[in-house]
């Protein structure tokens, strides 16, 4: 099972963490990642039995659906959709309320953080959003997906 342990051990940290840096540099995630996500998972469920591939398959397509109607809305960017359909795939479904927690939680900091770095003269009242200015949801997504990675059921079954 070689194969599956670099899956669950190499590709997927690498690749969060690579949402991670892109996101907050250029305010992008990459569709090669994702694909490397998507494709990663497809490889692990082929070497490894699954027994709630099809729940896994059916709450990534609904949390998909719910990030592009959030992406029509102008609320997420559509990278953000993406990730987030991609990583329910790789958490056990059980999961899901502290992934939705945790990705909350994540937010709510980078949001904190980024009135923090504002310049009062660019922005004395703190309590006002910026026009244009956007989070990097990208890392709450990442962050919390690398936070339940650990206690996920992939890793025993790899």
């Amino acid at each position: 099972m070689q194969a599956a342990q670099f899956l669950l051990l190499g590709l997927y940290p690498a690749a969060l963490c690579s949402c991670i840096g892109t996101d907050i540099a250029r305010r992008i995630i990459p569709n090669a990642v994702i694909g490397a996500l998507l494709l990663g998972f497809t490889a692990l469920a082929i070497l490894t039995p699954l027994p709630d591939l099809p729940l896994r398959l059916l709450l990534a397509a609904a949390i998909t659906a719910l990030g592009f109607s959030l992406f029509a809305e102008n609320v997420v960017g559509a990278g953000d959709a993406k990730l987030a359909g991609v990583l329910i795939l790789w958490m056990d479904p059980a999961q899901l309320p502290l992934f939705v927690l945790a990705c909350g939680l994540f937010g709510g900091l980078l949001t904190l953080a980024a009135c923090a770095v504002r310049r009062p003269a660019e922005q004395p009242d703190r309590t006002v959003a910026i026009p244009g200015r956007t989070i990097p949801y990208g890392v709450a997504l990442a962050g919390a997906g690398l936070l339940l990675h650990p206690y996920s059921s992939l890793l025993g079954a790899g």
